[in-house]
């Protein structure tokens, strides 16, 4: 870990991991130190790269997202670049990760219906860059994990 991150910065982190809507006074009066302390904090926080930004959790189901899975894929020789494009461009498409292992990728997907899902892996397995697939059912996320 680096250096320059000590144990307040950990915590003023992990406070706004658990509610990104943490206002810096609260985040004061929790780590018992100066607003201004936070706020200088959190500006040398996104300078280092540390914090990229804030964001929200979603509840995709509600949003009708009944399907979520990872997919694993296996590439052929020179061919991930070209994939990633295509991958990152789809709306079913949540994260692409580029890997080591027995795949080269791990694709996070959502999609409305079992058929939309068919689809969409159906289509993955005739890409030319494709080798194989492996596809996963997410059932529950329990945990997003903090930073200790």
């Amino acid at each position: 870990m680096n250096k320059e991150i000590d144990e307040i910065d950990k915590k003023i982190v992990n406070l706004l991991l658990f509610d990104a809507d943490t206002t810096n006074r609260e985040i004061a009066l929790k780590c018992k130190i100066a607003l201004g302390t936070v706020n200088n904090r959190i500006k040398r926080l996104k300078k280092l790269g540390v914090i990229k930004k804030k964001t929200i959790i979603i509840d995709y189901e509600k949003l009708g997202y009944a399907i979520e899975v990872l997919i694993d894929v296996k590439i052929k020789k020179g061919g991930f670049y070209e994939l990633a494009k295509k991958l990152v461009a789809d709306p079913s498409v949540f994260r692409v990760i580029d890997m080591t292992g027995d795949f080269d990728a791990e694709i996070l997907a959502r999609f409305h219906t079992r058929r939309q899902l068919d689809n969409f892996v159906k289509k993955l397995q005739h890409d030319p860059a494709v080798e194989n697939t492996r596809t996963r059912l997410i059932l529950n996320i329990y945990r997003e994990k903090e930073i200790k």
